[in-house]
């Protein structure tokens, strides 16, 4: 209980700011040398120098190449033997040649058996095919290897907490890890970060007692020696104490390290002390080399089967994706949809939007069980402050979005991306609340911050099976997943920016061409319109009998002509307006008018026309009308054009009647209703469009040029409004122009 009483009084966190990397001792086993790799001058030793005869005497300020010149000539590299009795490991830093020697043993000189047992493990290693067998393998084999009683394979967590993947152990240690989760703080940051650089330690007494570097102080600058590489640095007297209370001696440590960061340890129990051979260390970090090489090749079998379906299912997606003109109906509609992906997903949501700008309206579609579309909008915002190269992926998104709590039952999880240009779509999976039940060794991590909290900074006593229940949170997006959601987002970004582009080039091609068209009409009409007037003016004089009498059959055929040119010059003066306003040519110019006196005037000038086909023209006006801002030549036009068609359509007896009233929103409305033939109700969209009639029998007595509503319907829009119709067959035909609030006059 010695480490117990010299920890009693420990004020702070001590394992998370004790300077691990500068202990200034080693484990007695070996003897440690700082040497300066320019002046090959011996800064600093262990006070145990002495137990090697070649290192006796005085050291410091000596050359190494007098001192021990074997040992000189060899201490470049990594690890080597000195006169067949000691391996030496030197670690060259910028400032200080770290050189550790020990002293071989006859277990180290008679490990030859152990080079078949390597040969066999790699073989087992390299036909491993899933996690599992990955790990059990590797721990049994470097439990056989070093004698060890028990060795765990122990992974960590993205929040840094640790995971018993796999054990090995005697059949007399009861205490079994496997499964066991372990607190972030067992193995402090710093501690992580030291793995990385120093991949290995092997402790053979728990109990030593510390050798010191003397001087303990680097001459050179007066600050103590970054032992950081050394395996024979020794202990915190904390992680000593942590071994204690596990009931642990002998132990050791070496890093799994894949493509770059800690995966995990491959850690040694024994309760009494032990020391593993200097051949045994070697192949147990050639063991864990090629553990650490399988990994990326390697996960449990029930991920393998389900990346191997995911590949297809995302090949399929594209697919349907690449031949639709939008990306967003074939994730919701298609044969394969948003929720197909991942599985476990209860429900999916694309966030998208036609416009970059954040503050512009977006659109939701969702799939399968979803939260309202309030709710996915604040959870894509909340997503955005968290992506990484335009993903992000949380088993617990309350954390990021509290108030999505309520949502818990079936979107506990998300894995969002965005796509499109600048990002400005979202896609998110859900997943729903699973009951997570961990296993602690001992204390949960909310156990141990707790315990720091009210003063207790010492490691627990006991590691016994402490079980929590988790709510609010869904199973973990495996790394795998979000690969393929990464994978996803490329190649949708790649179809989607491919459809923006035929788009954008097809818009271009519809602009010149509209713009080809419009020009080529105006120039056409104007060239017509010219000669027309002149055959009008003409066929008028002849028939005034100004060049002389003619016979009834002469006026007649100047009677079909002046009515033909006349039709003729309808048309093109149509065609002509239509062309201006596609063309955007068409200015308005505005001012205050009564809506209903104009009617009244344009009512007077189409009363004669209305008459000789004997219909009825009314007027039903509400009164007091305020005063609207239009241009009066252009709203004169739309009205006559209304009309010309409410006469052309109402048979004989028929009424007609100009409206003017308060519309709805506060717009005023102006007014054609008929009773004559009507427009059959698939016909509506057809007659608001150029040149298209509701009868395409073009000998029938009423065809004209179809351009009447589709000009009345521009130059309402043009002045901000809209057009309206209502129309039965054979009962009549109601058509509404609605200029807009903001046109009334205050």
């Amino acid at each position: 209980m010695k480490l117990q009483a010299d920890l009693s009084t420990v004020p702070s966190d001590e394992c998370e700011r004790e300077p691990i990397r500068f202990s200034g001792a080693i484990q007695p086993h070996g003897v440690l040398l700082c040497i300066d790799p320019q002046t090959r001058l011996i800064l600093a030793a262990s006070a145990n120098h002495g137990t090697i005869p070649s290192l006796s005497g005085s050291l410091i300020g000596q050359r190494i190449d007098n001192v021990w010149p074997e040992l000189a000539a060899r201490c470049g590299s990594s690890a080597f033997l000195i006169d067949g009795a000691y391996m030496a490991r030197s670690y060259a830093q910028e400032q200080t040649l770290l050189v550790e020697i020990e002293r071989l043993t006859d277990d180290d000189l008679l490990y030859l058996r152990d080079v078949f047992i390597l040969d066999e493990v790699l073989s087992a290693l390299n036909a491993s095919d899933t996690l599992e067998s990955l790990a059990d393998t590797a721990a049994q084999a470097i439990r056989q290897i070093t004698g060890m009683e028990r060795v765990l394979v122990y992974r960590f967590t993205e929040e840094g907490h640790g995971e018993v993947v796999a054990e090995s152990k005697v059949a007399d240690w009861n205490e079994s890890f496997v499964s066991f989760h372990f607190p972030a703080a067992d193995i402090p940051a710093q501690a992580r970060a030291l793995y990385l650089t120093s991949r290995c330690r092997f402790v053979q007494n728990r109990d030593y007692e510390p050798v010191p570097i003397v001087p303990g102080l680097d001459p050179r600058d007066g600050q103590p020696f970054d032992l950081g590489p050394c395996q024979m640095r020794s202990l915190s007297p904390v992680h000593r104490l942590y071994q204690e209370n596990l009931g642990v001696d002998g132990a050791m440590s070496v890093s799994i390290i894949n493509e770059g960061r800690l995966w995990g340890l491959v850690v040694g129990h024994h309760r009494r002390p032990h020391r593993v051979s200097i051949p045994a260390r070697r192949e147990v970090l050639s063991i864990v080399t090629g553990l650490s090489m399988r990994l990326s090749a390697t996960e449990t079998a029930d991920e393998r089967d389900a990346r191997a379906k995911h590949v297809v299912l995302h090949a399929k997606l594209l697919e349907q994706i690449a031949g639709a003109d939008d990306f967003v109906s074939p994730l919701i509609n298609g044969d394969i949809k948003l929720i197909d992906l991942f599985f476990a997903s209860s429900g999916a949501a694309v966030v998208y939007r036609d416009d970059p700008d954040p503050e512009e309206h977006v659109e939701v579609r969702t799939v399968g069980r979803a939260p309202d579309h309030e709710s996915v909008l604040a959870l894509a915002l909340a997503c955005r402050e968290h992506l990484s190269d335009g993903v992000f992926a949380t088993d617990h998104t309350a954390s990021i979005l509290p108030p999505f709590s309520v949502h818990t039952e079936y979107a506990s999880g998300v894995l969002a991306i965005t796509v499109g240009e600048d990002g400005r779509h979202m896609i998110m999976w859900f997943r729903p609340e699973t009951l997570r039940t961990t296993v602690w060794g001992g204390a949960s991590p909310a156990q141990v911050a707790l315990e720091k909290e009210s003063g207790n900074y010492l490691p627990r006593r006991s590691f016994a099976r402490w079980v929590e229940e988790q709510r609010g949170h869904s199973r973990p997006w495996t790394p795998w997943k979000i690969e393929i959601a990464r994978s996803l987002r490329t190649a949708l970004n790649d179809v989607i920016l491919r459809q923006m582009r035929t788009i954008r080039s097809l818009n271009v091609r519809l602009e010149e061409s509209d713009q080809a068209k419009s020009r080529f009409l105006a120039h056409m009409s104007h060239e017509l319109r010219t000669p027309l007037n002149a055959v009008l003016g003409f066929t008028e004089m002849l028939e005034l009998g100004l060049y002389g009498n003619m016979e009834a059959k002469q006026r007649e055929c100047l009677g079909l002509i002046r009515e033909a040119s006349a039709h003729l010059l309808t048309m093109i003066n149509d065609v002509l307006d239509l062309s201006k306003v596609v063309a955007g040519k068409l200015e308005l110019s505005v001012r205050k008018e009564d809506l209903s006196a104009l009617a009244d005037r344009v009512v007077t000038l189409m009363i004669g026309i209305a008459q000789e086909k004997g219909v009825v023209v009314k007027a039903a006006y509400e009164p007091d009308l305020p005063l609207v801002i239009i241009d009066e030549r252009l709203v004169k036009q739309m009205l006559m054009n209304l009309l010309s068609n409410a006469i052309k359509f109402t048979p004989r007896g028929g009424t007609i009647t100009v409206i003017t009233r308060h519309g709805h929103d506060g717009c005023l409305t102006l007014a054609v209703s008929d009773t004559g033939i009507g427009i059959p109700k698939n016909k509506h969209a057809h007659v608001l469009e150029p040149f298209r009639q509701a009868d395409n029998d073009m000998t029938h007595s009423r065809a004209g040029t179809g351009l009447g509503l589709p000009i009345v319907k521009s130059l309402i829009e043009l002045h901000g409004g809209q057009l309206e119709l209502e129309s039965v067959e054979g009962r009549g035909t109601l058509v509404s122009l609605h200029f807009p609030a903001g046109a009334v006059a205050s």
